[in-house]
């Protein structure tokens, strides 16, 4: 079994000290996560620090009954703890807001304010059961009451201070630009479709929470770091039932038409409303301990930056003296790695190349966006460096060595400008045949068809015709010359409908974890792309030891499996776990197709769309109007 070490996380970093002595809960679910969120509030004792993409004040964080309003809206939660007449907690709220119309008009990451407002003027229009004028009316309400005027943070509630902030395209020029400490970047020339979205519409893509860490001497001090949006279409139960009356999405009116939308009465789309959405996986970790003290440094210079005043600290401060530390194994490390353009910082791309170089038996990578074909790249790159040294010492050919197991578990792309970069990634794992349906690449088709982009590819070679070829490994070429296996599974959930019948549906996977042989886990709000790695803020938790990596890996390989395959870290088990993995896969797919219920949710990947356009993994509403973030 591999030991945790600093080997997996990065040594000898001011701004990003590996510490020790943390407590982690791993959270598999937006309802368990917004609980514990919830909990967490209410017995705050003075300060709470939120950063979102996103603040919906009429979300219900814990949720019974099937309509608006299912529970306390997160906006009266705030309104509640900074108002107490004993010790009111001080809130910040720092969001994420894009100004332009034009580029993020749909995203509506604030209701009540992003779909009504001055720079989106009354896009509300009520349209389907599921619509609430008065969800609405209270969003706007509180948006009036607590949004500043100007470049204020303070509005009608003086213990309740928010600021809004966007990311300059100075600052994602440069971050492009930069060549990481230890990572040399080697992106292939991106079309300009795809320049244009990185350099002009970057998002503040992170999520933490801080809760009283300045309090006692950081006795009481709780951080989250997590993929959860605070926006109510990111909401889903633990079970992912086929339909649960508490999840919800808002619709956008510039998306009617799309066949799964509301209709009126005479069978016309409606406009912008909120309906019933499709369930969701998430993740979130709950920390305790010194970790926290990089959280702190991470809001305070982002809230000092959206103010535009100089920034508070060059690194993170010393943890407050009373901050809990738990005794424990010396391997459980806790590293706190971010994608932040002001500061010029990209260590979360640096700890995902590190942290794969270092995996011997088992990669599991569960994320909303796979299309990043550098860290492909770099995989199979450091693959075939440790088979070669182990062929050269050992004298054995390459068949004869341990394998490793890659479990990806990806969404379908959202849109199809999205499929060219999932194609390329999938490509060089052997699982292009497995997205276009075909078996080979005529030459002339640049992309098997996914994007015709006038550029050139590291892992291409001119055909006999002079056009551009992606090189197609096939999944036994990887098994035969890097002792590499592959298998890339989907999410989908079965059930009765509310008529009774057998019915499925796509579980959306909005997830960025990533476990390396049950002892490195990294959870939080990066995506597997080129924009969380390069532009868009991001915040990941990283950490070492059989704790927590081997606890979680066993939690998801059960959920996804339906308890029939807890999985395992130990190499002599894996052979055995990979392939009831993919039999399940497998046999669920059988069951779908005699409408039988599934055994879990796992499915195997395919994808036959194509398309010749780019978008370059842009962060916008997807068909159901979720925005993807």
């Amino acid at each position: 079994m591999a030991k945790g070490s600093l080997q997996w996380l990065l040594e000898g970093r001011d701004k990003i000290p590996v510490t020790r002595g943390n407590t982690l809960s791993f959270i598999v679910n937006s309802e368990d996560g917004f609980k514990s969120i919830a909990k967490d509030l209410q017995e705050a004792k003075a300060t709470a620090d939120i950063i979102c993409w996103g603040f919906d004040p009429g979300m219900e964080l814990v949720r019974s009954g099937g309509t608006w309003r299912r529970g306390q809206t997160y906006g009266e939660l705030l309104d509640e703890i900074t108002q107490r007449k004993e010790n009111p907690v001080m809130v910040r709220l720092l969001v994420w807001y894009e100004p332009d119309p034009v580029i993020w008009s749909n995203a509506n990451n604030m209701p009540g304010f992003t779909d009504y407002s001055d720079y989106y003027p009354n896009k509300w229009m009520l349209s389907s059961p599921y619509d609430s004028k008065e969800r609405q009316d209270y969003c706007v309400a509180w948006w009036g009451r607590n949004l500043p005027k100007g470049r204020s943070n303070a509005g009608a509630n003086p213990n309740l201070r928010v600021v809004l902030r966007s990311v300059s395209r100075k600052d994602a020029i440069a971050l492009l630009s930069m060549q990481a400490p230890t990572v040399r970047e080697e992106e292939d020339s991106r079309g300009r479709v795809e320049e244009v979205g990185f350099e002009t519409a970057a998002t503040h893509h992170q999520k933490p929470v801080l809760i009283d860490y300045d309090y006692d001497q950081g006795s009481k001090a709780i951080g989250y770091v997590m993929g959860l949006n605070s926006v109510t279409d990111y909401w889903d139960g633990s079970e992912h039932k086929v339909d649960d009356e508490r999840r919800e999405c808002w619709v956008p009116s510039s998306l009617k038409g799309e066949a799964d939308h509301q209709k009126d009465a005479e069978g016309k789309t409606s406009g912008s409303a909120y309906k019933h959405s499709k369930p969701f996986q998430d993740y979130a970790c709950r920390i305790q301990g010194p970790a926290l003290a990089q959280l702190k440094y991470n809001f305070e210079n982002g809230w000092a930056a959206a103010l535009e005043q100089p920034l508070p600290f060059d690194k993170p401060p010393a943890p407050p003296a009373k901050i809990p530390t738990a005794a424990g194994s010396p391997a459980h490390l806790v590293q706190i790695v971010r994608t932040q353009p002001h500061e010029l910082e990209k260590s979360i791309k640096e700890i995902y190349f590190q942290a794969s170089s270092c995996a011997h038996n088992y990669i599991y990578m569960e994320n909303q966006y796979f299309f990043y074909p550098e860290f492909a790249r770099h995989l199979t790159k450091t693959r075939k460096e440790f088979c070669d040294a182990w062929v050269e010492k050992s004298k054995k050919p390459v068949t004869e060595m341990p394998k490793l197991h890659l479990f990806i578990v990806i969404p379908h792309p959202e849109r199809d400008q999205m499929i060219p970069r999932t194609y390329d990634t999938l490509t060089k794992l052997g699982y292009a045949q497995k997205v276009d349906g075909i078996e080979a690449m005529p030459e002339q088709r640049a992309l098997s068809g996914k994007g015709k982009l006038d550029q050139t590819y590291p892992d291409s070679h001119k055909g006999a015709n002079g056009g551009q070829v992606l090189d197609r490994p096939s999944v036994q070429d990887l098994e035969r010359t890097l002792g590499l296996e592959v298998t890339v599974a989907r999410l989908r959930t079965s059930g009765p409908d509310t008529e009774g019948n057998m019915a499925y549906r796509e579980i959306y996977i909005h997830s960025k974890l990533m476990i390396i042989d049950d002892v490195f886990i990294t959870v939080g709000s990066a995506n597997l792309n080129q924009r969380s790695m390069s532009v868009d803020s991001e915040i990941n938790i990283a950490a070492t030891g059989s704790l927590y990596a081997a606890d979680l890996r066993q939690r998801v390989f059960t959920l996804h499996s339906g308890g029939e395959n807890q999985g395992s870290g130990n190499p002599d088990e894996l052979p055995d776990k990979f392939k009831l993995w993919k039999k399940t896969m497998n046999d669920n797919l059988s069951k779908m197709k005699k409408r039988q219920p599934m055994t879990g949710f796992l499915l195997p990947f395919e994808d036959h769309r194509s398309t010749t356009s780019l978008m370059g993994s842009i962060d916008v509403p997807s068909s159901n109007g979720t925005a993807i973030a």
